[in-house]
């Protein structure tokens, strides 16, 4: 015993996630986050809360709102993870980044495979503070998709709104190069409500929106911009996931 945990300490000094410490070891993460804390004790790096200007923070909001979701574990207490696609490698190392500056500490990462192939890279942090925070802003019922939202949607906020509105569309949103077209989807009714509200007043664009339902699932609100207008659009909100804002696109 005394041999593995010397082996799990310097697996945890090394800066390795706790998900490819217990790939390596075998072990369970319950018991890896056991030696982490009894490691690190009270030295461990508390969350700072550190949103420099409006938008940083609906941004944030907008990410947890598109592809975030939270959990409350025994083990880990309060989980908050951001899910980002494995093919989405410049996404994915620019919120690493903008986590590190916001929270003042660097998240852990997950990586989950399919058919032997990384699929999803959670970037994941154990902390009440976030938590409150998102439940400071933020409201859902039952299933977070069908029902997030914000708490109360203020039109006068700009800076805010449109950070909101760029944490969706990294997330949720879709460009499409060869129509110039950008679009955002969600099965939150509300939540697409107060979205047509912000494309509305805070960018005074105009927008198509449709609803599209397969048997069996929830409906689809979708809203829709194209040419001059989805320009505009790129241009006030400036997605940060290199997918989402026409780079390089001949308007």
């Amino acid at each position: 015993m005394r041999r593995v945990s010397a082996e799990i300490i310097e697996l945890i000094k090394s800066g390795q996630s706790l998900n490819r410490i217990s790939k390596k070891t075998g072990l369970r993460k319950s018991t890896l986050y056991y030696h982490y804390k009894k490691l690190n004790g009270k030295k461990t790096k508390e969350i700072i809360l550190n949103f420099r200007t409006p938008d940083q923070l609906g941004e944030f909001l907008g990410i947890f709102a598109g592809d975030g979701y939270f959990q409350f574990r025994k083990e880990y207490h309060y989980t908050i993870s951001i899910a980002v696609g494995a093919y989405e490698e410049g996404y994915y190392r620019a919120l690493q980044q903008k986590f590190s500056e916001w929270f003042q500490k660097q998240p852990m990462e997950y990586t989950s495979y399919y058919r032997g192939k990384p699929s999803c890279i959670q970037l994941t942090y154990y902390s009440r503070a976030i938590y409150d925070l998102i439940c400071k802003y933020l409201v859902w019922e039952g299933k977070k998709s069908y029902s997030i939202r914000l708490r109360k949607l203020d039109i006068h906020k700009k800076e805010f709104n449109l950070g909101f509105l760029r944490g969706l569309i990294d997330t949720d949103g879709n460009f499409y190069a060869p129509r110039k077209r950008i679009s955002f989807s969600t099965v939150s009714k509300s939540l697409m409500d107060q979205v047509m509200l912000i494309v509305r007043h805070n960018c005074n664009l105009n927008l198509t929106y449709y609803v599209y339902q397969k048997k069996g699932r929830a409906p689809l609100h979708t809203i829709a911009l194209s040419g001059a207008n989805a320009k505009k659009l790129i241009d006030l909100v400036r997605p940060r996931n290199p997918s989402k804002h026409g780079s390089g696109v001949a308007w």
